[in-house]
C-alpha cells in the first residue's frame, strides 16, 4: 500500500482546524501521513497542530516555518517535508469525509494513474447551508488529454498527485504570486503525463467564508497577478497546449481578472484597456473551441467583455453578488 501524504498549510485559523485534521485522521486509507504547515501563525493554529503531531506521532508531522511566506510557501515546505509516492492538499478550514483517499488511490491504482482529479465536492457556507457542486463538464477518464487539460478544474485540492511530478518537472507553487498560484502549478503538471484519471464521489467539504481569500473585494488590489501567473503557466507547460492553455487564460483574465476589477472600483477606462492588452495578446481568443463549455453565465460575461460593453458587465456582477448573498441567507 503506498503512501499518500495530506499537506495541510495553516496560518491563523485556530477555529476551524481540529475539524479539518479530525477529519483527516477518520480516513479509510491506513498509509497516510498528515503534514501540518505552519507559516508563522498569530494565534494558537500552531499550539493546535503541534499538539495533534504529538498526541498522533504515527500519522501527524508538524512543521514550523521560521517566517511567513504565504500559502505557497506553505505548500511547498509541505511538498519538500513529505515522503509519501502520492500528495494531496487540504486547506486548513475545509474538511473531508473518510473516504477522500481511497475513493482516490482505488482509481489510481486501478488505471497507473499520475493524477486523479475528483471532480465533485461540496460547497458548506458559514450559515451553516450546504450545496453538493461537481466541474465536470463531461470529462471522464477516457476524455482527450487536451480536453483534461483544458477543462479540468486547476485548485491544488480534491485531487492526487504523484510525488514525482513535482521532482521530475521540478514544479513548485510560485511563492510571488499571491493568488491564482494554482494555475502556474496544476495546469503545467497535467500537460507533463496523459495518466490523469477522473472520479465523480463528492467528498470534499469546501468551507465559504465571508472572510476567506476569495470573497474579500479589496479596493486597492494590485492585479498584476494575473499576467505573471498565465505568462509563466505558458512557460512551465509542455509545449502543445496551446489552445488550452489559452482558454484558461481567457477564463481567468475575461472573467476573474475583470470581475475583480468592477468589485475594487475599476474604472471602465481600464477595463477596456484590458481587454485591448488581452486582445493583442492573445488575438484569436474569441474563436476559442473551449468557450462554449463555460456556464452560460460566464460565456456571456466573456462575449460581453469582449465587446468592452463595460454597464452590461457591471450589471451582470451586480446581479451575481445579489444571488451569492441571497444564497447566504
Amino acid at each position: 500500500m503506498e503512501k499518500v501524504s495530506i499537506i495541510v498549510p495553516i496560518y491563523n485559523i485556530e477555529a476551524y482546524l481540529r475539524r479539518c485534521v479530525d477529519s483527516l485522521l477518520t480516513q479509510d486509507y491506513d498509509n497516510i501521513e498528515i503534514v501540518l504547515v505552519d507559516d508563522c501563525s498569530t494565534d494558537n493554529s500552531a499550539e493546535i497542530a503541534r499538539e495533534y503531531a504529538n498526541k498522533y506521532a504515527e500519522k501527524c508531522k508538524f512543521i514550523q516555518r521560521e517566517k511567513n511566506g504565504g500559502l505557497s510557501a506553505a505548500r511547498n515546505t509541505g511538498i519538500d517535508n513529505s515522503t509519501g509516492e502520492w500528495i494531496t492538499f487540504v486547506d486548513s478550514d475545509d474538511w473531508v469525509t473518510e473516504n477522500y483517499v481511497t475513493v482516490m488511490m482505488v482509481e489510481a491504482s486501478r488505471h497507473n494513474m499520475d493524477i486523479v482529479r475528483n471532480t465533485c465536492g461540496y460547497r458548506y457556507y458559514d450559515n451553516g447551508k450546504i450545496y453538493e457542486e461537481s466541474d465536470s463538464k463531461g470529462i471522464e477518464t477516457e476524455s482527450s488529454h487536451k480536453e483534461k487539460v483544458a477543462l479540468l478544474r486547476f485548485s491544488a485540492m480534491r485531487a492526487l498527485w504523484k510525488r514525482e511530478l513535482f521532482t521530475k518537472y521540478n514544479i513548485r507553487f510560485p511563492e510571488d504570486i499571491w493568488r491564482c498560484e494554482d494555475i502556474c502549478t496544476m495546469i503545467p503538471l497535467y500537460t507533463m503525463t496523459d495518466k490523469i484519471a477522473v472520479v465523480h464521489v463528492p467528498t470534499y467539504y469546501y468551507f465559504q467564508r465571508a472572510t476567506s481569500l476569495s470573497n474579500q473585494n479589496h479596493k486597492h488590489v494590485d492585479l498584476g497577478f494575473y499576467p505573471k501567473t498565465v505568462s509563466r503557466m505558458f512557460e512551465l507547460s509542455k509545449k502543445g497546449f496551446e489552445e488550452e492553455l489559452e482558454f484558461h487564460a481567457i477564463s481567468e483574465m475575461m472573467y476573474g481578472m475583470i470581475t475583480i476589477m468592477i468589485r475594487s472600483g475599476r474604472s471602465n477606462k481600464e477595463i477596456k484597456k484590458h481587454v485591448g492588452w488581452f486582445d493583442k495578446k492573445f488575438p484569436h481568443w474569441r474563436t476559442n473551441k473551449y468557450i462554449p463549455t463555460l456556464e452560460k453565465g460566464k460565456e456571456i460575461f466573456v462575449f460581453t467583455a469582449g465587446k468592452k460593453r463595460c454597464l452590461l458587465l457591471r450589471i451582470m456582477v451586480w446581479a451575481w453578488s445579489m444571488k451569492m448573498k441571497m444564497a447566504k441567507k
